[in-house]
């Protein structure tokens, strides 16, 4: 029985945002590494990274044929906003738990 490989069923407006998304993370990435503090910037990178894509993921899903506007943004450039959340948290889990 042979498969047939189906192209992902979303709409090509998607396509420009997950690209920028992407390269944006690159230089992001970077430029975290090149970091060097005892604040955890990777750590807190590789966290986000994670976890917008988790919602990026979940987003498609759900408005798979008709993104609006808002979504093509939060794709683009939600990597700050989940950046500036997973830092706070990551800082204070790691005070809670006594490690800074």
């Amino acid at each position: 029985m042979k498969f047939i490989r189906q192209p992902l069923p979303i709409s090509s407006k998607y396509d420009s945002a997950i690209f920028e998304a992407v390269a944006f993370q690159i230089v992001l990435a970077i430029l975290g590494l090149l970091v060097m503090d005892p604040i955890g910037v990777p750590e807190v990178f590789g966290i986000a990274l994670i976890a917008f894509w988790g919602g990026a993921i979940v987003l498609i899903w759900r408005h798979s044929q008709s993104p609006t506007a808002v979504d093509l943004e939060l794709i683009r450039f939600g990597y700050l906003l989940v950046i500036v959340i997973a830092a706070f948290l990551t800082h204070w889990i790691w005070h809670l738990r006594g490690l800074q």
